[in-house]
């Protein structure tokens, strides 16, 4: 019994802290949308899907996960900017090369076309 309540605790402060986490201010607006038309906004807003509902914003240096369910956004969730690709010096340069097409996007987080 006493482990039941224990295990019961525990799952009920992780759902909290999760429920309780809030999105960015530019994209808090998303959460509930339906997940393609959210997908376009949050481009609109100058974020890259750099991998698996990972984005990056250069213009805000902001990596957030997007959290889907039932093909809508259910949670969006600021994560260090090391899990964009982005790392080294604070407010360093990105490289980007030339000629960077659509489909390189996703190997170049934080640059745009």
């Amino acid at each position: 019994m006493r482990i039941g309540l224990t295990a019961a605790a525990i799952s009920f402060l992780a759902f909290t802290t999760v429920a309780l986490a809030k999105p960015p201010a530019d994209v808090a607006d998303l959460v509930g949308a339906r997940a393609p038309g959210a997908e376009s906004e949050m481009q609109n807003r100058g974020y890259v899907d750099v991998r698996n509902n990972t984005w990056w914003n250069d213009g805000t240096k902001t990596c957030v996960r997007v959290h889907v369910s039932q093909g809508k956004y259910s949670a969006i969730t600021t994560i260090k900017p090391s899990a964009c690709g982005q790392g080294g010096s604070a407010g360093a340069a990105v490289e980007c090369p030339p000629d960077l097409s659509q489909a390189d996007l996703a190997s170049h987080p934080g640059c745009s076309l």
